[in-house]
C-alpha cells in the first residue's frame, strides 16, 4: 500500500525519530510495522511508541541515537523549556573540557518514564518556555559559573557576547527569564551583565 506504515518507515530519513502515533493506518497496524522494522534492524526501539531510523548497521549492530538527541525528541514540544544543564550545558557552549558521566538536562516538566543515561532537572520558571537551548544553557551555567566554566564568569561573558553577535541567543530574552530564577542565578546574571559591559 502506498500509504502503509511500512512504506512510511521505509521513506523516513536516516537518523530521524518515528513516533508510532504519527504513522499512517490503524494504531495496531502501525505498532506491528514498527515492531517488525525493529526486528529486521531497520529501526531501533528507543522507548514505548518511539523508534529511531538507523542509518545502517556496523559490525557492532545498528547505530543507536545519542542520549541527548533522544531527550531532545521527547521534549521537542513548544514551551517545554528544554535545554542542557550542569556540565552538559557548559559543554554545549564550548566552555569546559569536562565530560559528564550522564547527560544533564532541564525542562519544565518531568518525563513520563525514566530516561536511562540522563539526569533531568525540573525547573519551575515558566519564562524558560520562551528560550532556546543555548539561552537555557546560559541560565543553567549561571547556577555555578566558577564551578562549571573553565575561566569562570569572564569566559562566559565572552561566549555570550559572541553568541549574541551571531543572534544564536537573545540577551533580552535571558534578561527577562532571569527574573524568575533562583537567587544565585540572579546574582550571577548581574555579574555577567557587568562583565559584558566591561568587555564592550
Amino acid at each position: 500500500m502506498a500509504n502503509s506504515p511500512a512504506m512510511a518507515i521505509r521513506r523516513a530519513e536516516p537518523r530521524s525519530f518515528l513516533h508510532v502515533s504519527d504513522l499512517p493506518g490503524t494504531k495496531e497496524a502501525a505498532r506491528k510495522a514498527a515492531s517488525r522494522a525493529a526486528q529486521s534492524g531497520e529501526l531501533v526501539h528507543v522507548r514505548r511508541g518511539l523508534y529511531f531510523k538507523a542509518p545502517g548497521a556496523t559490525r557492532y549492530g545498528p547505530v543507536k541515537p545519542r542520549v541527548e538527541d533522544v531527550v531532545r525528541e521527547i521534549f521537542k514540544a513548544p514551551n517545554s523549556g528544554f535545554g542542557p544543564a550542569g556540565y552538559s550545558a557548559a559543554q554545549s557552549l564550548g566552555l569546559t573540557t569536562q565530560v559528564p558521566a550522564k547527560f544533564e538536562a532541564s525542562a519544565l516538566r518531568k518525563a513520563d518514564t525514566s530516561l536511562p543515561g540522563v539526569v533531568l532537572h525540573v525547573r519551575s520558571n515558566l519564562a524558560r518556555a520562551a528560550l532556546n537551548e543555548q539561552e537555557i544553557a546560559v541560565l543553567e551555567v549561571l547556577r555555578s559559573p566558577e564551578h562549571l566554566v573553565d575561566g569562570g564568569i569572564t569566559r562566559l561573558a565572552l561566549k555570550v557576547s559572541e553568541l549574541s553577535a551571531t543572534k544564536a541567543l537573545r540577551l533580552r530574552a535571558i534578561n527577562k527569564a532571569s527574573a524568575g530564577e533562583t537567587g544565585a542565578v540572579k546574582a550571577n546574571y548581574e555579574r555577567l551583565t557587568a562583565a559584558l559591559k566591561s568587555a564592550a
